[in-house]
């Protein structure tokens, strides 16, 4: 067999080196990746499939025999550069080659994955994650590896079992009786691997300058600004023949600052930018302009006032929006969540039923590369289970279709449609990939800011809300709590009915139930926008994105956010002092 090898490191050292006096070179480990042509093997697919058939046969014809057989590897190469101050810490490069081995032992109508019910902190799954050597000594050290990981995934599994089968016998019968994991068709998809470019020449110094702008305002008490670039080959080999390699590969900077109100709130503002690593990023004139326009509306909003617990009409700008309805529709038509008794089940028996007006519609489509402008990063073509992404509709025409499915079936709904993900080290569930909020009826932001103050004025409010941004959320989709989410505002603005300007305001969070909250929305602008972030659930952190128009709702609901206690700093800081970031602030 051919011996692994890989090229050099595509960075030059002299690149990661920090400005003043000189320092250590450093060495950065093997590059990722080689660079392979479409459906061309590579010595990892060659290694992880040979021991992958070779053990196979042995497993399905085990006493407690095995019925499927998963190995997922990422093979992955990232350098963070992060700037504060003025100042820049020592690249972080890091290589890795992890993964997940999954073995279903028992069949598909019922094996180890099943739930225990009532086993609390007891039920925690026995999983084995695999470390993959990074080699160029051939083959063997790899299939070593697998072979360890994948007896000892056995053991557990077979483990496993017995106490399911012990556990159905002592409960109650399901409500859903759908089977444990779904057929799904082989496929062989070996994707090219293009190389890429882990550090573009001269962004160290320019981190820095930007980092550096925050030093002419005072009431910023900490910021920092970061480039990670990572370069990521998924694997994914199966016992049914699935033989599938992805890339993905992300650039992501992002500019962070904070500050500490005198009522000792703390406020933080964050920008991020994200696109493929091929794309251009931001130059210094407009890194300059972020920083400066960040740091300005953080002083705002340090002086800006508290608003009480309010109830009333608000506009959630497109990106507020799209973490409002992946936080209160996206998980719950998750399809795990409608089999598990200890959901809420908010949708599982609404199928075909109207849940949002009739001008909505949503669809979570991880095909989609590129919407409105920006890379989206839901996006992939093989989910971890070697399933083809598919759209699913969610909602049509505010009825709703179906679930976001993996090959876990559900009631209804016995096959995958590309939905089963996950971060390496956890389980896969079914998550969302890119969610896309669509209106039939739309108009223009200016004619939907109208129809606010209208509502505003009929309701006899004294005001009405503006989201701006959201940082973020978390929802509440279990039984035992209340079904309810919140989502964390970072610019709110306060439009009065009586015409006085509309007022930066803090110290919010949006709450409320997911029910309630659909069928209050009452408008769309013509206008989306696109939100990327990452995700965190049962399988671990995604990357998804969340695309929608800005939205009328007659009525929300806030509460007082989180509030410390710790006062602003008691000395003054540094003088910024001449630099480059004179004459930056307006």
């Amino acid at each position: 067999e051919p011996p692994m090898t890989l090229p050099p490191w595509g960075i030059a050292a002299a690149g990661l080196a920090l400005a003043g006096p000189p320092s250590p070179p450093v060495t950065p480990p093997a590059a990722l990746p080689y660079a392979v042509a479409e459906g061309q093997p590579d010595p990892l697919v060659t290694a992880l499939a040979e021991e992958l058939d070779r053990l196979w046969p042995r497993l399905a014809a085990a006493p407690e025999p095995a019925h499927w057989v998963a190995i997922g590897v990422v093979d992955e190469a990232s350098v963070r550069l992060v700037a504060t101050h003025g100042a820049a810490a020592a690249p972080q490069i890091e290589r890795s080659r992890r993964g997940d081995v999954d073995v279903r032992v028992g069949s598909p109508e019922l094996d180890n994955t099943h739930k225990l019910r009532d086993a609390g902190w007891f039920d925690e799954e026995a999983r084995f994650g695999l470390q993959l050597p990074i080699t160029d000594g051939g083959a063997r050290p790899l299939r070593l590896a697998l072979w360890r990981a994948l007896d000892d995934t056995y053991r557990e599994a077979a483990r496993r079992l017995i106490k399911v089968r012990t556990n159905s016998q002592v409960k109650v019968a399901r409500e859903d009786q759908s089977a444990d994991f779904s057929p799904a068709p082989a496929v062989v998809h070996l994707g090219a691997v293009r190389p890429v470019d882990l550090q573009p020449p001269g962004w160290t110094a320019r981190l820095q300058g930007a980092s550096a702008r925050f030093l002419s305002w005072p009431e910023v008490h900490d910021s920092n600004v970061e480039l990670y670039i990572y370069d990521e080959v998924h694997y994914l080999l199966t016992s049914e023949g699935t033989r599938v390699r992805q890339q993905r590969s992300r650039a992501r900077l992002s500019i962070w600052a904070s500050t500490t109100a005198e009522d000792g709130q703390q406020l933080s503002l964050y920008h991020a930018h994200e696109a493929d690593p091929a794309r251009p990023l931001p130059d210094e004139a407009e890194l300059s302009r972020i920083v400066d326009e960040l740091a300005g509306r953080l002083t705002e909003l340090r002086r800006a006032p508290l608003v009480d617990p309010y109830v009333g009409p608000a506009i959630l700008r497109g990106r507020a929006a799209g973490v409002f309805f992946h936080e209160i529709l996206g998980h719950r038509a998750e399809g795990h969540r409608q089999k598990d008794e200890d959901e809420g089940q908010t949708l599982t028996d609404k199928v075909g039923q109207a849940v949002f007006p009739s001008f909505i519609s949503v669809v979570d489509d991880p095909t989609v590369t590129h919407l409105h402008g920006a890379d989206l990063a839901g996006h992939y073509r093989y989910d971890d289970e070697g399933v083809p992404a598919e759209p699913v509709t969610i909602i049509q025409d505010g009825v709703l279709k179906g679930f976001l499915m993996s090959r876990a079936p559900i009631a209804g709904q016995g096959r995958s449609n590309g939905h089963g993900r996950r971060q390496t080290g956890n389980a896969v569930v079914a998550r969302q990939g890119n969610l896309i909020v669509t209106a039939t009826q739309t108009r223009s932001y200016d004619q939907l800011r109208a129809e606010l103050l209208q509502m505003v004025r009929d309701q006899g409010k004294p005001f009405g809300l503006i989201f701006d941004d959201i940082s973020g959320g978390f929802t509440l989709t279990g039984r035992g709590t209340p079904n309810s989410y919140a989502v964390q505002p970072v610019t709110v603005w306060r439009v009065w009915a009586d015409g006085r300007p509309d007022e930066l305001v803090r110290g919010v969070d949006l709450i409320g139930t997911p029910l309630v909250t659909f069928s209050r929305i009452t408008a769309a602008s013509d206008a989306p926008q696109v939100f990327n972030g990452v995700c965190g659930a049962e399988s671990g952190w995604v990357p998804v994105s969340a695309v929608a128009p800005d939205l009328l709702v007659s009525e929300v609901e806030v509460q007082r956010r989180e509030k410390q206690s710790d006062r602003p700093p008691l000395l003054p800081p540094p003088s910024a002092g001449p630099g480059p970031a004179e004459g930056a602030r307006p």
